[in-house]
């Protein structure tokens, strides 16, 4: 049995994973308790990588590299907006860095901004047009914007690009129940069967329970 799939990675920075679960869709796996992201808060680990970072960036303002592990300690430490600007910073010296994009859509999505989400993954796509995981968590992010249409196509795309892809199968799935298309929503629960039981069992219990 393959386990679902969805990493992406840089180096040695952080995961961020896809999981999809019976009753919500995940763009971001993280088991940690969400933190405030008051402007006094400063990483809580790395303290001294923290300010080894800051201070590259303070001193060299065009260090894309600083900027990025700056971006995933933020993250890392729950301050989602902080991470979300610091990606910006990225970007903003290397337009084309769609891991930058992607990972930036990542923090607006756990800030519950999907517009913004939607802007950063609609420019990881552009980057990054053959990276499954992108085209999936842009289709949830149009999902969270009531744009049904644009987020079964993008869905439909991420399972193009990886036939085996468990979430966005999932994703799709119920992105067609949620339209009241049972009989679609059915053929990528036989698809599940043959990827992911577990999987393939939560898009079921949506099924049967209904949308």
């Amino acid at each position: 049995m393959k386990k679902t799939d969805g990493i992406f990675r840089r180096g040695a920075a952080m995961l961020i994973c896809t999981l999809a679960l019976p009753a919500l869709l995940f763009t971001a796996c993280s088991e940690k308790k969400e933190q405030t992201n008051a402007a006094a808060n400063v990483p809580s680990t790395g303290d001294a990588l923290y300010l080894q970072l800051k201070k590259q960036t303070e001193q060299n303002p065009r260090d894309s590299n600083a900027w990025y592990s700056l971006a995933d300690l933020y993250y890392q430490n729950n301050l989602y907006d902080r991470a979300a600007q610091a990606y910006k910073k990225v970007v903003e010296l290397k337009p084309a860095d769609g891991y930058s994009w992607l990972k930036m859509g990542v923090s607006y999505d756990r800030l519950n901004k999907p517009r913004e989400a939607v802007a950063a993954y609609e420019k990881a796509v552009k980057y990054m047009h053959d990276y499954p995981v992108a085209y999936n968590n842009l289709g949830v992010a149009y999902g969270k914007l009531g744009e049904s249409a644009k987020e079964i196509a993008a869905f439909k795309k991420a399972v193009k690009l990886r036939k085996s892809y468990a979430t966005a199968r999932y994703n799709l799935g119920y992105a067609y129940l949620k339209k009241g298309d049972k009989k679609a929503a059915l053929e990528q629960y036989k698809a599940l069967m043959n990827i992911d039981e577990g999987v393939a069992d939560s898009l079921m219990a949506k099924i049967k329970g209904g949308a």
